[in-house]
């Protein structure tokens, strides 16, 4: 039984994550799931969005028919939590759920 507000997809997607203010170098990740109220990205220890409040998350999506689409989503850390020696996990809101999509 789910007790969140919104279910979440264990689904992996190329993300590019921006800091808002110049906080940070923006960097390519994956996601580990995603909702319809945040995600799960997967970050190598020491990142600085550990951090950072908030941030701006693109990430690719790719449908059958080969064209990519492209979310532009805002975020905030909710929490990071350590899943291997090297490999963190930081598990974010979005703040806008009123998504921009950018077609390619």
């Amino acid at each position: 039984m789910q007790w969140r507000q919104f279910v979440r997809l264990d689904v992996t997607l190329d993300t590019a994550i921006h800091p808002e203010h110049s906080e940070f170098t923006p960097f390519l990740t994956l996601t580990e799931d995603i909702s319809a109220g945040g995600a799960s990205i997967r970050l190598l220890k020491g990142t600085a969005i550990q951090s950072v409040s908030q941030f701006y998350l693109w990430m690719a999506l790719t449908l059958k028919s080969g064209e990519f689409h492209y979310l532009r989503l805002k975020g905030k850390v909710f929490r990071v939590t350590e899943k291997s020696m090297e490999i963190c996990c930081c598990t974010s809101n979005f703040l806008n759920l009123q998504k921009m999509i950018y077609r390619h």
